[in-house]
């Protein structure tokens, strides 16, 4: 494969990643790290556009595949903002260092989810705000550190 086909197979890949990650049970913390380590890979591998792309359309897919809670819907779109932010944030400080990188992403992102979820849309049941709050930090670390992981390893290839 050259090119575009082949750019086009890995973010195909890793958007089947984090549908993986979405409709495996296994809690917030596994599959919030897991979509977060799928969308900084992507734009370690992919490419800032991919890596957009697939932010973008994760929460669209939560909320058709039924993932997302009802009242959580609402905040579709500040989890695709959070997201677009997290990978623009990586991309862009990645080049002074990886992991000041994740951890502005990571801050970024929580910073703008914990505020749309307590103080934009505010009335949300306790476990949405509670979800939308710290946990959202810790995976999008989580997410970040694993993903360094297996961009280290796939450029030793």
């Amino acid at each position: 494969m050259k090119g575009k086909l082949n750019l086009l197979t890995k973010a195909a890949l890793l958007l089947a990643a984090a549908v993986v990650f979405q409709l495996v049970t296994m809690g917030q913390y596994v599959t919030g790290t897991g979509i977060n380590g799928v969308l900084i890979t992507a734009a370690g591998v992919c490419g800032l556009p991919w890596a957009a792309a697939i932010g973008l359309m994760t929460p669209m897919l939560a909320v058709l595949l039924g993932v997302q809670p009802p009242p959580a819907i609402v905040l579709v779109p500040f989890i695709m903002a959070g997201n677009t932010v997290y990978v623009v944030l990586f991309r862009l400080l990645r080049r002074y260092n990886d992991y000041i990188g994740i951890i502005a992403a990571a801050l970024t992102k929580f910073i703008l989810l914990y505020t749309a979820a307590n103080i934009i849309v505010g009335k949300l049941p306790a476990p949405i705000k509670l979800a939308f709050g710290f946990p959202q930090l810790i995976t999008a670390i989580a997410g970040g550190a694993t993903a360094l992981i297996v961009l280290k390893t796939v450029q030793k290839e």
